[in-house]
């Protein structure tokens, strides 16, 4: 590890918990000092990855990335009909045809229940736990916890929990967890009442 790259480590250290210069261009300057290129070259033929939230936004740019890199991807979405045109628009993209959808709904017990007792796979390597959402009026779900913790916090815990049987029996299996930044700024909104 380089000087400069050391030296960025320790801004993130300082700076990130403050959230001054972390999520805006300078943020993303420093960060990307440690950026390793080689990291971009994993082969992950036969890795078996669930991402949940995998149709849009930063779930599907990891679901394309893992496709392109020869794993089995599977998109734990809401809507089965995004997921399922997410999975076709990324086989077509990618020449993968190892991308599939289960249908979950990460802020519903019963739906995440449901999903682990069907489940396909007989081990994971990868769980990126990525649907989110950020409301701006208070939201509570069907048993009762605001929406913003029951997606982003509660169902991902959930879901992990259900699925580490399998992540124990996969190959250096990990657990990713993606959050924003702007949730810092949220103050006032529904999550925060």
């Amino acid at each position: 590890m380089s000087l400069v790259q050391r030296l960025a480590g320790v801004g993130d250290w300082i700076l990130d918990p403050s959230i001054v210069f972390a999520f805006d261009q300078t943020g993303f300057a420093r960060h990307r000092l440690q950026f390793e290129p080689t990291d971009l070259h994993a082969n992950m033929s036969g890795r078996v990855c669930l991402i949940t939230g995998g149709n849009s936004g930063l779930g599907r740019a990891t679901a394309e990335e893992l496709a392109a890199r020869g794993a089995f991807v599977w998109l734990l979405c809401r809507s089965r009909e995004r997921g399922q045109a997410a999975v076709e628009a990324i086989r077509e993209q990618t020449g993968n045809p190892n991308v599939f959808m289960e249908q979950v709904d990460v802020s519903d017990p019963d739906s995440i229940g449901a999903l682990t007792r069907r489940a396909q796979w007989s081990s994971i390597d990868v769980l990126v736990n990525n649907a989110g959402v950020l409301l701006s009026e208070l939201s509570t779900t069907k048993v009762g916890l605001e929406t913003t913790l029951a997606t982003n916090l509660v169902g991902p815990l959930q879901l992990t929990a259900a699925l580490l049987p399998l992540l124990r029996t996969g190959t250096r299996s990990r657990v990713i967890f993606v959050s924003s930044g702007g949730m810092y700024t949220a103050i006032g909104c529904g999550a925060a009442v």
